[in-house]
């Protein structure tokens, strides 16, 4: 019976919320307005973001990178997007967290197989981090989409930053601690459900750090390799070429069942068995890195402080 409530009624439960966000939405459409472009938008998020000293420079250096030739405009067409569906920030950032359960359920569902046949078996329930993958990414965009629409309708308030500081730690929370029950995170009898636990801890540390030095009264900050953006397409990689092999699998396997190991056998076993370990690894150290670079930034911006007073 648990099994039904989990497998069936949570998945309809999550659907049936995130169609009554839209429904609602919809209902109570934005009024039709001249926004800033896409330029304004941007030079208006690096001054939130304690850049307004030095705004022309962190803007054209802003525009040969990824974040300003992919990222950024793809928040801020996504929240004209949602904006036509009649969408607040808030309700945004709810979209965000029932998102994350859906990953959060689909994680739990795939690694069912892990412990299945490698060939006739755990593919039909791996293909599914190809999926997963995609929802990773996109969550990620829509991450950016919430503070894209207060930004445009010049609705900014601490609340909302507020709340959506707060979905996203416990969005960070679903998308890992999804790889404790199961046994992808143990592997040739060690146990790497530890690496998990810790990368749990030091996100909230990093974000914790970044949220003192702003409440210290540093305006200026600088990201770190460790940001929100960069576990997502840590983890949204990973799940890739995990689901992309599974899926490789299934296919031979429905098309010619003999020759599905005799073809996968070289590389299949260690995608399942490492693919998911290195991920959280590598996690590990990206925000090991992350959080003494800010600690030693964060200090050093501290002491200049303590300094002058």
């Amino acid at each position: 019976m648990e099994g039904i409530y989990f497998d069936v009624v949570f998945p309809l439960v999550l659907l049936a919320c995130l169609l009554f966000l839209i429904l609602r939405g919809i209902s109570k459409k934005y009024p039709e307005q001249e926004y800033m472009t896409k330029s304004e938008f941007m030079k208006d998020w690096l001054k939130d973001h304690g850049q307004a000293h030095k705004l022309d420079e962190q803007f054209e250096k802003m525009q040969k990178d990824p974040a300003g030739k992919i990222y950024m405009p793809l928040t801020y067409k996504g929240a004209k997007i949602f904006m036509k569906m009649g969408l607040t920030p808030n309700q945004v950032s709810i979209v965000n967290l029932i998102l994350s359960f859906f990953i959060f359920y689909g994680v739990i569902i795939a690694v069912r197989g892990q412990s299945l046949d490698l060939y006739s078996q755990q593919p039909f329930y791996g293909w599914l981090f190809i999926p997963l993958a995609l929802l990773v990414f996109f969550t990620g965009i829509v991450d950016g989409i919430d503070g894209a629409i207060a930004r445009l309708r010049n609705i900014k308030t601490r609340r909302g930053g507020w709340f959506d500081n707060v979905i996203d730690r416990i969005s960070d929370t679903l998308m890992l601690v999804c790889f404790v029950p199961g046994t992808i995170s143990i592997v040739m009898g060690l146990d790497f459900r530890w690496v998990v636990w810790t990368n749990i801890i030091l996100i909230f540390l990093y974000e914790y750090m970044r949220a003192r030095h702003e409440g210290l009264g540093l305006k200026e900050t600088k990201p770190f390799m460790g940001e929100r953006i960069t576990r997502i397409l840590t983890m949204g990689t990973f799940f890739l070429i995990y689901g992309i092999s599974s899926f490789g699998v299934m296919i031979t396997f429905l098309i010619d069942p003999p020759s599905a190991e005799t073809l996968w056998a070289v590389t299949h076993g260690g995608v399942t068995a490492w693919v998911m370990i290195i991920m959280q690894l590598s996690l590990l150290l990206i925000m090991v890195f992350s959080c003494l670079k800010l600690a030693n930034y964060s200090y050093k911006g501290l002491k200049e402080l303590d300094n002058k007073e």
